[in-house]
């Protein structure tokens, strides 16, 4: 996929070009947050909650605020994930209405309505919290299958921006190679062979920066799982 950060700010600037383009390729995305609510396949044409995900994520893109420091992925999902909430509580009312059993007393109000500005940006900080907090358990719980912790990353992560960025380089080269990264998680060890070889980085560096390469490799990887942590990991790389 091309740089989505670059497609998006074109397309906020008003490339329409950038904009199909990223609506395009973002479909997926937009397909799975969608399946991931409604807990069943969904299929374009025929279900609502994809058109309501696909404008939601339309709309995501003018508004999205780079200074809350949310990825752009992460606001789509949660502007998505109260949308088709909201639009599933009607159906629910409506169904229940229809049977006779309505009661609007008990109407859930667990997701406030994007039209209250106040309760909008509320609702985001609290489930993008919830979100950070939810990766950081994931990601743990991945490192830990190479005796890797989460605080060691600190400890172990390059001093020198040069190094820091040499190795952060390996890594997304490792992520990006599907032989070698299969390799990786069957062995649960760096093809350091093989990866001096790709990369041109010699051996012994390569063993040095062991658990770094593999834990920045692993989020390369699975960076549409890990929203947020790889928008800090570019973030970071963008500031070396």
């Amino acid at each position: 996929m091309e740089d989505l950060e670059h497609l998006l700010a074109l397309a906020r600037a008003g490339d329409g070009t950038a904009r199909e383009k990223l609506l395009a390729e973002c479909r997926p995305f937009i397909a799975r947050v969608a399946a991931g609510l409604c807990r069943r396949h969904l299929e374009w044409g025929f279900d609502d909650e994809l058109s309501i995900a696909f404008i939601t994520f339309n709309e995501a893109i003018d508004r999205y605020e780079e200074n809350r420091k949310v990825p752009f992925l992460a606001f789509a999902r949660l502007m998505i994930k109260s949308r088709i909430t909201d639009y599933l509580r009607k159906e629910a009312r409506a169904s229940a209405h229809m049977a006779g059993s309505l009661n609007s007393e008990q109407e859930d109000l667990s997701v406030p309505p994007l039209e209250s500005s106040l309760a909008w940006q509320d609702y985001l900080s609290r489930e993008a919290a919830r979100e950070r907090e939810e990766e950081i358990r994931d990601y743990t719980r991945m490192l830990a299958e190479f005796e890797i912790s989460f605080s060691e990353l600190v400890r172990c992560a390059p001093k020198h921006h040069d190094a820091r960025r040499v190795l952060l380089d390996v890594s997304r080269r490792l992520a990006a190679d599907g032989s070698l990264f299969q390799q990786l998680m069957k062995t649960k060890k760096l093809p350091l062979k093989e990866l001096s070889l790709l990369t041109g980085v010699h051996r012994k560096t390569l063993e040095r920066g062991r658990k770094y390469i593999i834990a920045m490799a692993l989020l390369w990887h699975h960076c549409h799982e890990f929203l947020y942590l790889c928008y800090y990991l570019k973030a970071s790389g963008k500031g070396d």
